[in-house]
């Protein structure tokens, strides 16, 4: 959020957690930038028409940023999870970001064109088992979903690009990497920093030359732009 505020920006933060919603909008503040609070479940309806109307108060839409994400609160995985508590995730990480999505073309649209940047997974990527498959499956459908709407550029002036990152560094990944056993911590692949992450999210949204692209972020190496070739 503080790097696209220090871009000029006026950020929305929208989270569904008062506490962390101020947080946000406090630290943006203090590194000089300009954001508003809004606290909203993503998942509930009318949810997307409250979000376009609470950034339309601030001016202009130019950018989403399709963040929200999670395992959700259930405490279960796939599949001994009740329906309903798998189906949340999968509202959370996919439904959303598409219901989003629709949401701001028409107002992107009015503003003269933008960008939405949809944050994924590594583990929407990944050929191994998982320990939630509700999550995974979802980011594998995000980052689908991003490809297969690149045309809006030219429909709606809305460029839609989708961030894969790996393991991001922050302060509970650390915690978990320092409860696994020695053996399986010297597995674990370096963590992405987050100002790498917040780059990259910038970078997504202001190139005019990227539409339905997905760029992943492993930790220790160099981004890697997908290649949007067919399948065949």
């Amino acid at each position: 959020m503080s790097a696209l505020a220090g871009r000029g920006a006026v950020v929305l933060v929208a989270d569904v957690d008062a506490g962390r919603c101020a947080e946000t909008v406090a630290a943006v503040e203090q590194n000089g930038g300009r954001a508003s609070p809004l606290v909203v479940d993503v998942c509930d309806d009318g949810a997307a028409d409250a979000l376009v109307a609470a950034a339309g108060r601030l001016g202009p839409l130019g950018v989403l940023v399709d963040n929200a994400g999670g395992w959700g609160t259930a405490g279960r995985r796939f599949p001994d999870a009740a329906p309903g508590e798998w189906d949340r995730v999968l509202q959370l990480n996919l439904r959303a970001p598409m219901l989003l999505t629709q949401a701001v073309l028409e107002p992107l649209r009015a503003a003269g064109g933008g960008a939405v940047v949809n944050v994924a997974s590594g583990a929407g990527l990944e050929l191994s088992p998982y320990r939630s498959p509700e999550y995974a499956a979802a980011k594998a459908g995000l980052i689908r979903f991003t490809a297969a709407v690149a045309g809006l550029r030219e429909t709606h002036g809305v460029r839609v690009n989708c961030l894969v990152p790996g393991w991001i560094g922050l302060q509970r990944a650390y915690a978990e990497l320092a409860a696994m056993p020695p053996e399986q911590r010297a597995k674990t692949p370096p963590f992405v920093p987050p100002e790498r992450v917040a780059a990259a999210v910038t970078g997504l949204a202001e190139d005019d030359d990227l539409a339905g692209r997905v760029l992943v972020l492993r930790g220790g190496r160099e981004p890697e732009l997908l290649d949007p070739a067919p399948f065949e």
